[in-house]
């Protein structure tokens, strides 16, 4: 089961294949490295044509991760509630969850003070370098996570079902002072990937209906949260992210099961949409934009479904 990591520079794409499966990606500090996480425990350190393995002490799959903008301290979360920091020293360390739900997100906030991790059935935790801590609230899997520039607050992405078909709301607002997870939005779409625009004024929302498999994707700001029209029949979008500027957002789609669906990588200007990459073969997981420039990478692999993203 290979993957593909796909780079862009906003004149060319690039690809580069692995062996094995990698499921989430980030840039360093500077946008000069990439950092992959993936199933086995691997993380992988990519400096230009380098390719340098760390070893995580864990076979478990590792689903995502995000790099501290203040400290450059790496949180990588994956199943069975492993978290595992790697400081800006290369030295390991692990956390301990309470709990062995598999997570599926990370994020730092922009000031570098605190990182939520979300996984499946509610699974909620709010991580600084001192405590971590359990927030209620959750019930379906979580999948998505933004932090608001600047701000407290965070916006966490659902499953619209919790076990044995329990409606759930599929978008939620957190608030880091109060620990508190407050739901914001309900329907019949899983929503996986958001991400705030730079300038704290509106969000994206992106995921697809679970009746229909069409896509969904939706603005969010302080009217609520609306659809934007695309052309969506059988299109799961399962990340998105905004360029540093906040002038262009990236799309990355996924398939329910193999002929059904494609991994694209879609970018849109506020206006209109304009695809950059396509595959039959490899559907994304994860997408990120280096700090500065224009600099987008994505991975994808055979193996990855957006229910399971």
């Amino acid at each position: 089961m290979p993957s593909i990591l796909v780079q862009y520079d906003g004149e060319k794409v690039k690809t580069r294949k692995f062996s094995g499966r990698f499921r989430g990606v980030t840039w360093d500090r500077k946008g000069t490295c990439l950092t992959l996480v993936g199933d086995g425990g691997r993380i992988l350190r990519i400096e230009g044509d380098r390719e340098i393995r760390h070893d995580s002490s864990t076979k478990h799959n590792l689903r995502a991760v995000s790099i501290n903008p203040a400290n450059g301290t790496v949180l990588v979360v994956g199943n069975v509630g492993t978290i595992i920091t790697v400081t800006s020293d290369g030295s390991f360390a692990k956390a301990s969850a309470s709990t062995f739900e598999n997570l599926r997100a990370v994020r730092w906030n922009t000031k570098g003070t605190a990182a939520l991790i979300v996984g499946n059935n509610g699974a909620l935790m709010k991580y600084t370098e001192r405590r971590l801590d359990i927030i209620d609230g959750g019930r379906a899997n979580l999948r998505g996570i933004s932090w608001r520039k600047e701000s407290d607050e965070a916006l966490v992405t659902s499953n619209c079902f919790a076990e044995e078909f329990i409606p759930s709301p599929n978008l939620f607002a957190f608030d880091a002072k109060a620990n508190a997870l407050k739901p914001l939005s309900e329907g019949r779409s899983d929503l996986i990937g958001v991400d705030w625009n730079p300038n704290g004024k509106l969000a994206l929302v992106v995921g697809y209906d679970i009746v229909w498999h069409n896509g969904a994707i939706g603005r969010f700001d302080d009217a609520g949260l609306s659809p934007i029209k695309f052309e969506n029949d059988h299109v799961y979008p399962v990340a998105v992210r905004w360029d540093p500027t906040g002038h262009v957002a990236a799309i990355v789609t996924s398939t329910a099961q193999l002929h059904s669906g494609e991994g694209r990588i879609i970018l849109w200007d506020g206006e209109k949409f304009k695809e950059i990459y396509r595959s039959n073969e490899f559907f994304f997981s994860h997408i990120a934009w280096a700090p500065e420039g224009f600099k987008l990478a994505a991975i994808a692999s055979t193996q990855a479904r957006a229910f399971d993203s």
